[in-house]
């Protein structure tokens, strides 16, 4: 874990997520993984888990605020992991859809607005808060239409949050089931085309050069870093 994590550093992650959410979903399990992987890296962290007992324990292991990840339109979910994320100023993702839903622009906004007020109730600011657009396959023409809608979605978020509240996704969402020879090019292209319609962050595989290039290239684009041959290489 910490030779991973430290590879992931190396690459470029501004932040290590550890999900513990399909295996292994235990207390025990999120503390070890915290306190590995800070050792290793001393980057800041997100937690993903299911279990508010885990949540707890990465909370307390955590040397920094994290990012927790993910809260959606689920109120005893709300009513656990809520309070915990603001005793401990960390801050939260926020899950607009879950597959099969594909809910449209307007959906988005309504259902940000819900779960921004419920962190806000629970002493969260907007400032700690990103909203995950809810990618789904670009395979299926099903998830083709949704991305008119995210971009939509996307273009109306400086509007209707103030202070502002960042956005965030998982890229690789977007190319799943395609063959894994085309995934790469298929996450680049997009996150090239989501960063210029206003994503804020993104969830990536910090490995995987292709995609961690286009994340070095849109940052001399928006000129937060300087243009180097090295660093694009």
């Amino acid at each position: 874990i910490a030779d991973l994590a430290s590879r992931c550093k190396e690459s470029g992650a501004d932040v290590i997520e550890i999900n513990i959410q399909q295996h292994y979903d235990l207390p025990e399990t999120m503390e070890f993984a915290v306190n590995a992987v800070q050792k290793a890296t001393g980057r800041r962290l997100c937690l993903s888990t299911h279990n508010p007992e885990a949540l707890e324990a990465g909370l307390k292991a955590c040397t920094q605020p994290p990012i927790v990840n993910y809260l959606s339109i689920d109120e005893q979910r709300l009513e656990k992991m809520l309070p915990m994320i603001a005793k401990h100023e960390a801050e939260a993702v926020l899950l607009l859809a879950e597959a099969p839903e594909l809910p449209d622009a307007e959906e988005m906004l309504k259902k940000a607005a819900v779960l921004v007020g419920a962190a806000n109730e629970s002493g969260i600011s907007n400032e700690r808060l990103l909203i995950d657009i809810g990618l789904f396959h670009v395979t299926a023409d099903t998830g083709q239409r949704h991305l008119l809608e995210v971009m939509e979605f996307l273009g109306a978020m400086p509007e209707a949050f103030d202070p502002p509240v960042r956005s965030t996704c998982w890229i690789g969402n977007a190319s799943a089931g395609a063959p894994r020879r085309l995934r790469r090019q298929i996450n680049a292209a997009l996150l090239a085309m989501l960063a210029g319609a206003g994503l804020s962050s993104v969830f990536v595989d910090a490995l995987d050069r292709e995609t961690m290039r286009a994340v070095r290239l849109i940052r001399v684009f928006r000129n937060e870093v300087i243009y180097s041959d090295g660093e694009i290489e």
